[in-house]
């Protein structure tokens, strides 16, 4: 890690303070959009792919799985390092994302489920046959230990030297962030609690609470069980539904609050819902995977349709007064 030739890691964390039932409490954004190619998945790429090397060798051509973000990290790392890529997607992925992975030259497939198989599992599976077929390294970040690793040496460790908090969230996505941080906290025994935020349709690491609906939020949930799950105890979990997470994505823009992603606003409305069953002022951090450049040009022609109107608006107006008592912290 320290010999990352990339901007990667020593991303800022940006206080707010945010009044709840008359109670002051200090919520803390890890903004990972700062990493040199936009997302937390920069230090789960560079990770997985330079202990790779170290371990086998140089490598020509790499090929992963991916549902967006990790894949632009890995193509651009790639195109510094000289290397081809190969990055499975699905056809949910952003524009942002996909046409910045074809800029930096790799190679961009996108995976048809077959029959009863969701969309993660197809991408794995094709991106395995591909590294069967071609000889390209399959990283299977997926599956990787390695993914988690990353978070539990790196991303951890650099959120808890501004703690203590009294609770860290984070979204389960395809479960390497939520692992690492929870083997993070079970070796330090620093007694923060772990919060998982996710739709109800995601089962990653705990059972869905609905039994059908798609995903709709990039990297918000899954709907394949992670293959870090497993974690004792089981971790806590919030449920947040989509339309909320996109009324408050659009209210924090409307205010020039903050500039995160969609899967971090959700984490920040889990936040705020934990926040406001307390009873004595918290310092709670969130870790925010990516930024808003992701998804703006789509928000009002793909994500909040995917949601429909009503929803949206109920969920607004329900947010509105919420959001309005956020206000950013002035540094002592």
């Amino acid at each position: 890690m320290t010999d990352c030739p990339f901007g990667i890691g020593n991303t800022p964390l940006t206080p707010f303070s945010i009044t709840l039932n008359g109670i002051r409490h200090e919520l803390l954004l890890k903004e990972e959009r700062c990493n040199a190619f936009g997302s937390v998945k920069d230090r789960v790429a560079w990770y997985i792919l330079s202990q790779t090397i170290a371990e086998k060798g140089p490598v020509e051509a790499v090929v992963d799985a991916s549902s967006g973000n990790y894949g632009y990290a890995l193509a651009s790392i790639c195109q510094e390092m000289g290397i081809a890529a190969t990055i499975v997607s699905s056809s949910s992925i952003s524009a942002f994302n996909a046409e910045g992975i074809k800029r930096a030259g790799a190679r961009l497939v996108i995976a048809e489920p077959a029959p009863g198989e969701c969309s993660n599992a197809a991408r794995m599976r094709v991106a395995g046959e591909i590294s069967a077929a071609e000889g390209q390294t399959f990283l299977n970040q997926y599956a990787n230990f390695m993914n988690p690793a990353s978070h539990e040496h790196w991303t951890a460790p650099e959120v808890f030297a501004d703690g203590p908090f009294d609770a860290c969230f984070v979204t389960s996505s395809s479960g390497g962030t939520a692992r690492g941080f929870s083997d993070y906290l079970k070796a330090e025994r620093n007694g923060t609690q772990l919060v998982l935020v996710e739709p109800e349709a995601s089962s990653a690491f705990l059972a869905p609470a609905c039994e059908s609906g798609k995903l709709k939020v990039p990297g918000y949930g899954s709907q394949r069980r992670s293959s870090f799950a497993g974690m004792r105890p089981d971790p806590g979990m919030l449920r947040v539904d989509e339309a909320s997470v996109l009324a408050a994505f659009t209210l924090l823009e409307a205010r020039g609050l903050t500039h995160i992603g969609l899967s971090s606003v959700g984490v920040v409305v889990g936040a705020l819902e934990w926040l406001s069953r307390q009873s004595e002022r918290r310092r709670v951090v969130c870790v925010c995977a990516d930024g808003d450049e992701r998804y703006l040009d789509e928000i009002d022609s793909r994500y909040i349709p995917s949601v429909g109107a009503d929803a949206f608006d109920a969920a607004r107006a329900r947010l509105e007064p919420v959001i309005a008592s956020m206000a950013p912290e002035v540094a002592a």
